[in-house]
């Protein structure tokens, strides 16, 4: 039986939950050793006010730290590594294993942390043979995604071999030329058969095959050529094959190149130290010398594709860029489709842009501005038939994403009963006879919100969403010198209604309150403010059918 403690359990846990595109981490726990791969962010929907970022629950792991052996990272994507400077301190600052490149990009991201002395970071080398963690054994192999040096892994175990692949498709003519590695895969399958295949699914509801990263290039040619003055372009900042593209079409058509905003300009930077970006000695100029450029001589690569507030891009849509400002006729090129919860801030981005005069492309106007790093329904039944698992997971997307996967793998007449989709809290518990699903552990959203890590609950965000819905209504009540309650009150209202036209409401609403302090059963000021509270807010209601948010201050 699965339950019984004396028989050996294999478990793969989710810690940033099972149905969702990005917060990717995973628990592979085995007796007394834990490896972690990933540790990515998330990114909050549009209710979830003021907060940065989303990251995992670690709190399964809290008291076991002792036996994390590792964090394994599979590629360059923040949703994939970002959330290691929230949470490497946390879970006892264990050895980080990456590629060359992405092993770059977490030097830059804990370095801005100042979290950078003392990290462990170990380079995998895709070609080299493989490395062990405790009783897990990672035989790493080259997949293809839209940003260079991305690994699938082939996991040998005590209770069976596993491959784990996130994000990746097949492309056959990649721009850095390297493929994914077929042939080192299906020799390592071959060898010994797999138990449990955890695959990317985001790509499971389009058919065919996704294109090569080559088809952006043109897509780039075509704008520059037309662009007669300013021309920017966007796109997520660790996609150097995209950034590299971009450089190429510049010096086809003449263009120096400038990097605009720290997180695009520090990746570069890592890329071009480590070879991933070919770029000749004299193409780039520093982003604070490019007012002596003409228009037609530059080409910027600009972050904030996803119109993050404060980013280089939303600045030169709000005129408030301390460096260039945009002209009317200037090209502005999305090249990233937006996530989950940008559509809308990638929208105003847009509206602004357009305001001002610029001539916007991005992938709903025009195709091959963007071309997909997950596989479609071809990559996807592809891997299926190299691996040929006894069971499969899919990963790395929505109900809906995992759904479309099970029905493509059922048709390619594997067992509909061993592919398992998981919810959140779900994990796999793996035994020598048997593979199931099991709810393991409770998940919540823990929200970065400036410099503050988890301190931002479901009550702040509420309030959050009645001040930016119904307003604040502040009453201010005053003690004498002798602790008594004066009869004069003061009223600030503000988001809620315009004070100038409702004389009445604020008066009336001041002799609530009056009523409330010159009642003699009520002394105590908790006591007089949780009445003052509930009359006036219940005044308010009845009044203009809103509910801001009340509040009573005290001042001696």
């Amino acid at each position: 039986m699965i339950n019984n403690p004396k028989q050996p359990q294999l478990k793969i846990i989710p810690l940033g939950g099972s149905s969702m595109v990005n917060k990717n981490m995973f628990v592979y726990e085995c007796g007394k050793d834990i490896v972690i791969v990933d540790c990515g962010i998330g990114f909050p929907e549009s209710e979830q006010l003021g907060v940065d970022v989303v990251i995992p629950d670690i709190n399964y792991l809290k008291n076991k730290l002792d036996k994390i052996r590792g964090i394994v990272i599979t590629h360059g994507h923040e949703d994939h590594f970002g959330a290691l400077p929230y949470l490497l301190k946390d879970l006892g600052n264990p050895p980080i294993f990456a590629s060359k490149l992405v092993r770059g990009l977490i030097q830059v991201k804990l370095e801005e942390f100042n979290l950078l002395k003392g990290a462990q970071i170990n380079q995998i080398d895709p070609e080299d043979n493989s490395f062990s963690l405790g009783q897990f054994e990672f035989t790493p192999f080259r997949v293809n995604h839209s940003v260079p040096d991305s690994l699938g892994f082939f996991i040998r175990t005590p209770l069976g071999n596993l491959v784990h692949v996130s994000d990746f498709k097949f492309d056959w003519t990649p721009v850095d030329g390297k493929f994914f590695d077929v042939a080192k895969l299906v020799k390592l399958t071959s060898q010994a058969p797999v138990r449990c295949l955890l695959s990317d699914c985001l790509g499971a509801t389009s058919r065919g095959y996704t294109k090569s990263e080559r088809f952006i290039q043109h897509s780039f040619e075509h704008e520059l050529d037309r662009a007669p003055g300013q021309i920017f372009i966007s796109t997520v900042s660790s996609n150097i094959s995209r950034i590299q593209q971009a450089i190429n079409a510049a010096l086809k058509y003449g263009r120096k190149v400038a990097f605009l905003g720290l997180s695009i300009e520090r990746n570069a930077e890592v890329a071009q130290n480590l070879g991933y970006l070919k770029i000749p000695p004299g193409t780039i100029v520093n982003s604070r010398t490019v007012h002596k450029y003409a228009d037609n001589q530059l080409l910027i690569i600009i972050a904030g594709s996803y119109g993050q507030e404060n980013s280089a891009l939303s600045r030169l849509a709000e005129g408030s860029h301390r460096l260039i400002s945009l002209k009317p006729g200037a090209v502005v090129v999305f090249s990233a489709d937006p996530i989950p919860g940008v559509y809308d801030q990638v929208g105003r981005v847009i509206d602004k842009l357009t305001e001002k005069g610029a001539r916007v492309v991005y992938s709903e106007i025009q195709e091959n501005l963007h071309v997909s790093g997950h596989g479609s329904q071809g990559d996807l039944s592809l891997l299926a038939a190299l691996v040929r698992p006894n069971h499969f997971v899919p990963i790395g997307g929505n109900p809906r994403h995992m759904r479309a996967y099970t029905n493509l793998i059922a048709k390619m007449n594997f067992d509909k009963n061993k592919i398992l989709e998981l919810s959140s809290g779900d994990g796999i518990v793996i035994t020598p006879n048997q593979i199931k699903v099991k709810k393991l552990i409770s998940l919540s959203n823990i929200f970065v919100d400036g410099s503050q890590v988890g301190d931002v609950g479901a009550v702040v965000l509420r309030d959050r969403q009645i001040l930016s819905e119904e307003g604040i209504f502040v009453i201010i009540v005053k003690k004498d010198k002798n602790g008594k309650f004066k009869k004069s009150v003061n009223i600030v209202s503000r988001g809620f209604v315009y004070m100038a036209i409702s004389e009445q409401l604020i008066k009336k609403a001041e002799k609530l309150v009056q009523e409330v302090i010159e009642d003699k059963k009520t002394s105590s000021w908790n006591s007089v403010r949780t009445r003052i509270e509930k009359r006036i807010a219940d005044f308010l209601y009845r009044k203009t059918q809103r509910n801001p948010m009340v509040v009573v201050v005290l001042v001696d």
